[in-house]
């Protein structure tokens, strides 16, 4: 459940309960690297990433292709790839586009394999502290490396370290690790 809440990012529908997250545990992700960080003015900004064995191309479009985002993330998805565009997902199948406890996440910017900027504008309502994780901007980099592989980080700045900002950040931080280990799972097994 905590995978599916994550990403949606859209960034990432949803699970609910986030009684124990905490973390990610290695055995979850092993092959996700946290290089998150806290910024002067105590802002933290989770940041996590995997290296994958697939082009560039193929993994943009795991982001910004609904067909592609079905098959590593969430099972209904509508992408509006555009500035101000909208990112809506659910992991209830028996849920709609347009359903009020999908996730949202309007598009900031994005340079084609390269960035994509979003902010979740809507939350499934049984999310704890979903107002915290509003405030902040969710950055999706891909670095392209030798032999097609391709590292994708996955940066969300702006929490602040109040109790229930720090409640939200551990939910994604293990969230975002395991999504980012099923990419890397499903893109390296077929492209």
């Amino acid at each position: 459940m905590r995978r599916r809440l994550t990403t949606l990012v859209l960034s990432l529908g949803l699970g609910v309960g986030l009684a124990g997250a905490a973390a990610a545990e290695p055995a979850k992700a092993p092959d996700v690297t946290d290089t998150s960080f806290v910024m002067a003015d105590g802002q933290r900004t989770l940041q996590q990433s995997v290296v994958i064995d697939a082009p560039v191309a193929t993994l943009w479009k795991a982001f910004v292709d609904p067909a592609q985002f079905r098959r590593w993330n969430a099972p209904v998805v509508a992408i509006d790839l555009r500035v101000g565009g909208m990112l809506e997902a659910t992991y209830d199948q028996a849920k709609a586009i347009g359903d009020p406890d999908n996730i949202k996440n309007r598009i900031i910017t994005y340079l084609p394999e390269r960035l994509l900027v979003f902010q979740n504008v809507q939350a499934p309502r049984a999310l704890p502290n979903a107002d915290r994780f509003q405030r902040t901007v969710t950055v999706v980099q891909y670095e392209p490396l030798a032999a097609g592989r391709t590292r994708v980080t996955i940066s969300c700045t702006g929490f602040a370290a109040d109790p229930a900002s720090t409640q939200i950040y551990d939910f994604f931080q293990s969230g975002d690790a395991e999504l980012l280990e099923k990419m890397k799972q499903v893109f390296e097994t077929t492209p």
